[in-house]
């Protein structure tokens, strides 16, 4: 994405002192070695405007300052082995929670021939911002957008025929109504990129998680519509950075 957009990439080297206070300092060998693996792998993506810092200071709140004067903010998936795999869970739940722009969470992509990219959309702000990111990245790469509400009841009533409940049906046709609606202002705001809408009968977490199988993005809003929702995306955010099938990016 930098190389397309022409823009400068830092590499940010970080070593918090305080998880091994006994260790000493790494030499200037292994920090040069690091930043030719960087540089090496800049230039293969054709990149050449990157400046990589050094920093010995705590992990999360070292990106998180970085994050201030960035436009995303990008991490990879794992770690160094079983340890490091679970540090960086922790890290990219904390960046995408504190960072002041988009987190990306990079992940091999099981399909990203498919030209998609997924966005959460359950019509809040944060959901919004999402699509809007989401489709500055697919004006550059030139892939569908793909407005994705899920929704399925904790519980699934019956009556004493067998049926299920109007209501049930009535919430199940609001929600189809509220993607169309969607659907119809995204590609009002955005003519230029081919907007698709999804519904899915399923929690949002696995749905998008069942998505991204066929996607080169998943995008979620870090706010839902309520206190409480915003709860309840927080496990959504959590359950697709972990289990998705291709890079996540979270929207502040």
């Amino acid at each position: 994405m930098a190389h397309r957009l022409s823009a400068p990439v830092v590499v940010a080297i970080v070593v918090d002192r305080m998880e091994s206070p006994r260790r000493p300092d790494w030499p200037e060998s292994w920090w040069e070695e690091l930043e030719e693996r960087a540089r090496g792998t800049l230039t293969a993506a054709g990149t050449t405007d990157v400046t990589i810092e050094r920093h010995r200071s705590g992990v999360v709140p070292t990106l998180v300052t970085s994050s201030r004067d960035a436009s995303m903010l990008v991490l990879g998936s794992h770690g160094h082995g079983r340890i490091g795999g679970a540090l960086l869970g922790s890290v990219s739940q904390a960046a995408a929670r504190h960072a002041r722009c988009p987190v990306v969470v990079v992940r091999p992509a099981r399909n990203a021939s498919q030209g998609r990219i997924v966005v959460g959309a359950d019509g809040s702000e944060s959901s919004r911002r999402a699509l809007d990111f989401a489709c500055r990245q697919a004006a550059v790469t030139h892939e569908t957008v793909v407005l994705l509400r899920a929704w399925k009841p904790l519980t699934l009533p019956i009556d004493k025929h067998g049926d299920v409940p109007a209501s049930m049906s009535r919430t199940q046709l609001e929600e189809d109504e509220a993607l169309l609606k969607s659907v119809a202002e995204a590609r009002g705001q955005h003519p230029t990129i081919s907007i698709e809408g999804e519904f899915i009968a399923e929690r949002a977490g696995q749905a998008l998680v069942d998505a991204s199988a066929a996607a080169a993005m998943v995008v979620v809003g870090s706010r839902s519509r309520s206190a409480l929702a915003a709860t309840v995306l927080g496990s959504v955010s959590h359950h697709v950075l972990h289990h998705a099938h291709c890079p996540v990016a979270v929207v502040r």
